[in-house]
């Protein structure tokens, strides 16, 4: 795989991790990102990002109401609609 080129000034940083969570990391680095442990940690801050930003929408969304709630649940649950067959 080839290498990720990151824009900007990079800065390099001390994690201390247990040497079973540095396995960890040591596999999915290789598994996604052909073994760039600092592509992995970029992901995961980008991932943090992305779950701060969806934990604000749920906080400050309004509240879903009630009827509105029960149609979406029903549209969800319908089973598959058939096919008219071709005559």
């Amino acid at each position: 795989m080839a290498r990720l080129k990151r824009k900007g000034t990079n800065r390099t940083f001390s994690v201390s991790v247990s040497p079973i969570a540095l396995q960890k990391l040591k596999a999915a680095a290789e598994r996604s990102y052909g073994g760039n442990v600092s592509a992995l940690v970029e992901a995961i801050a980008l991932e943090a990002d992305r779950q701060a930003a969806l934990h604000r929408l749920l906080r400050d969304a309004p509240p879903v109401d009630e009827r509105a709630y029960a149609a979406f649940l029903k549209e969800m649950t319908r089973g598959k609609r058939k096919r008219a067959r071709a005559a």
